[in-house]
C-alpha cells in the first residue's frame, strides 16, 4: 500500500509551492518569496536550492528553515500556523536536516531519467498494491497517484472520497 504518492518530478514541486502554495495560503506565500532577494524571486526554488546547499551558514540556515516550515505547513491537513515566522529564519536552532537534502536531490531530478519511475512501474505488474491518496495532500496530488496507478497494472488506486469499503488490504481483507 502506498500513501502521498510523489515520483519527484519537477511538475509535482511546481504544483505544490508554485500552484497550491499561493492558491490556499497567499500569505505564507509571500513569506516564503520574502526570504529571497528580489532577483532571485522568479525562479524560486532554483534559488532556494542554490542557497539551502551554499556553505555560508547566513544563506543556508534562514532558506532551510524557511523552506522545512513552508513545507511542512503544505502537508498538515489543518496546520497550526499558515505564515512563516520571518524573525526567526536567522536564529541559532539547529537547522531541521531534511531541507539539505531535498535540495540536494531536487537540484539534480532526484537522480532520475524523466518519468523513470512511470516507466518502470510495470515492472510490478504481479505485485498487487493500492495507492490511497487523500483528497487535501497540496504536496502529492491526487493526479500522481492516479498517473502512477494506471501505469501499474496490478494496482489500485483509492481517493478518500471513496467510501471506506472499496479500499481493504487484499491479503488480509482488512480494510484500509
Amino acid at each position: 500500500m502506498l500513501r502521498a504518492t510523489f515520483l519527484g518530478t519537477r511538475a509535482e514541486l511546481n504544483g505544490a509551492f508554485l500552484d497550491a502554495l499561493p492558491r490556499f495560503y497567499p500569505g505564507l506565500s509571500d513569506d516564503f518569496l520574502k526570504v529571497l532577494p528580489e532577483e532571485e524571486r522568479a525562479q524560486p526554488l532554483d534559488a532556494y536550492w542554490r542557497r539551502i546547499l551554499d556553505s555560508d551558514p547566513a544563506v543556508h540556515g534562514p532558506a532551510a528553515r524557511a523552506w522545512h516550515d513552508t513545507e511542512r505547513i503544505l502537508s498538515e491537513h489543518t496546520p497550526g500556523r499558515t505564515r512563516l515566522d520571518l524573525n526567526s529564519l536567522n536564529s541559532s536552532r539547529a537547522l531541521p536536516a531534511t531541507p539539505s537534502m531535498e535540495a540536494h536531490y531536487f537540484q539534480n531530478d532526484c537522480f532520475m531519467r524523466p518519468d523513470q519511475l512511470l516507466a518502470e512501474a510495470g515492472q510490478l505488474e504481479r505485485i498487487p498494491g493500492i495507492i490511497v491518496q487523500g483528497r487535501y495532500d497540496l504536496l502529492c496530488p491526487p493526479a500522481t497517484s492516479q498517473v502512477l496507478s494506471a501505469a501499474w497494472p496490478g494496482s489500485e488506486f483509492v481517493s478518500s472520497r471513496a467510501p471506506a469499503t472499496r479500499c481493504t488490504i487484499p491479503a488480509s481483507g482488512m480494510p484500509c
